[in-house]
């Protein structure tokens, strides 16, 4: 059986329109990601108690800026992460940023797997601060995620819990910085 090579051709799109419609692309999805920064900020800065979400219902007027829908958005995340939820902010703008200006876009899926990392020790960090006396949550400033795992630590390590606390507060603030 003969096996004919097909005719080489010519491609559709030009090399160099194709390298610059993907650069495009690039800067558009880095666009889209400051965007979504812009509108989780909006969100966080805004979350009140009173709005109505997912786990409250109140015929109070929704203070959020986005309406509804970010009341809805913001409450089970700052009810996980607590203070943590500006890292994602903080990711979306960052990443954003970078993929805008082509600076390590190449690296950012291989990067993006630490992102949930980072976020974790975020909310770890804010677990292990004092809340001020406007606080009206029953968890601390790292949600329960940061509550729930600093509560497993100060169970599982055999010192002092106040010693504990500020070790981890440290460790988890060094550990956001590598």
């Amino acid at each position: 059986m003969a096996y004919h090579q097909a005719r080489g051709r010519d491609p559709l799109i030009d090399s160099s329109v194709q390298e610059t419609l993907e650069r495009r692309g690039v800067e558009l999805l880095g666009i889209a990601m400051m965007i979504i920064g812009v509108l989780a900020a909006l969100i966080i800065y805004s979350y009140s108690p009173a709005d109505p979400g997912l786990f409250s219902a109140s015929d109070a007027p929704v203070q959020n800026l986005l309406g509804i829908t970010g009341a809805t958005i913001a409450s089970p995340v700052f009810l996980i992460l607590g203070w943590g939820s500006w890292s994602l902010v903080a990711l979306f703008l960052v990443w954003g940023g970078r993929l805008t200006l082509h600076k390590g876009s190449e690296r950012a899926t291989s990067r993006a797997i630490f992102a949930p990392v980072g976020v974790a020790l975020v909310a770890i960090y804010a677990a292990t601060l004092v809340p001020d006396a406007t606080w009206t949550h029953s968890f601390g400033l790292g949600g329960l995620f940061g509550d729930t795992v600093v509560g497993f630590l100060l169970t599982a390590v055999p010192i002092n819990a106040k010693i504990a606390i500020v070790l981890l507060s440290v460790l988890s603030a060094i550990l956001m910085m590598i």
